[in-house]
């Protein structure tokens, strides 16, 4: 019964974490001038919440009885799989304004945040100027040409990812 309760307890906490970044109490409010918003692809959101979901479904499989005793009831299972799948069909929308980005609802980061940034596919990385404040943006390609317009207005083109490891390849073989 406690282990019942306790696996209710950790499910909805964690469907609460993953609607806090889709659709939260509270919108943060934006800075400057809206210069372009973007709705993403459900594919994207998808990638936007991959940790989450991979998560929550590591816990029904471990909570379900697939691996020793079940602590998830069936009601409790189906009800987690079609939040999940509701929170996932929200629209999100990445808004870019004159003074910074915001990759969704609950968070506005300032241009000044960022050291540059650099394009790869439909993934576009700002680089952070701390250890772990960078952002990774994904779009289709008709919205990628508009927001690298944006980007490009307000930081600098920076390495593109794969560089860094083209460089120690190379440095490594000339040794």
């Amino acid at each position: 019964m406690t282990a019942n309760i306790l696996g209710s307890i950790l499910l909805l906490c964690m469907l609460a974490l993953m609607a806090a970044r889709t659709a939260p109490p509270m919108a943060v409010k934006l800075d400057g001038e809206q210069l372009l918003e973007v709705q993403l692809r459900p594919m994207f959101r998808l990638l936007n919440q991959r940790v989450n979901v991979m998560a929550i479904l590591l816990v029904l499989i471990l909570g379900s009885g697939f691996v020793g005793d079940r602590w998830i009831s069936h009601g409790l299972f189906l009800f987690t799989i079609i939040a999940m799948a509701g929170l996932l069909l929200l629209p999100t929308r990445y808004r870019f304004t004159s003074v910074g980005v915001s990759p969704h609802r609950g968070a506005f980061r300032h241009w000044s945040e960022f050291k540059g940034w650099a394009s790869s596919g439909n993934v576009l990385y700002l680089s952070g100027k701390g250890r772990f404040s960078s952002l990774k943006l994904y779009f289709t390609g008709p919205d990628r040409d508009e927001v690298l317009k944006v980007v490009n207005r307000f930081l600098p083109a920076s390495e593109t990812p794969s560089q860094p490891r083209q460089r120690r390849r190379s440095a490594r073989a000339a040794r």
